[in-house]
């Protein structure tokens, strides 16, 4: 095997691993993006509950504080 054929291959070694390296890390990132997606539904859905109590318990203080009429 030549000079040239062996650094060939090299680079061909080094470019695999380089590529396989950064396959697992978008893998990786692909994983954390969904995760983040279903974190943030559920956010959402607690985002919402939370209004709605605040608004209940905004009018449950309205109605105490009003006067008697």
């Amino acid at each position: 095997m030549s000079g040239a054929e062996l650094l060939l291959s090299l680079a061909g070694a080094v470019t695999m691993m380089l590529l396989s390296v950064i396959a697992y890390f978008l893998k990786l990132l692909i994983e954390d993006t969904r995760q983040l997606s279903g974190e943030l539904a559920k956010l959402k859905e607690l985002f919402i509950r939370l209004e709605a109590e605040q608004a209940l318990l905004k009018n449950v203080l309205q109605r105490t504080r009003s006067p008697p009429v």
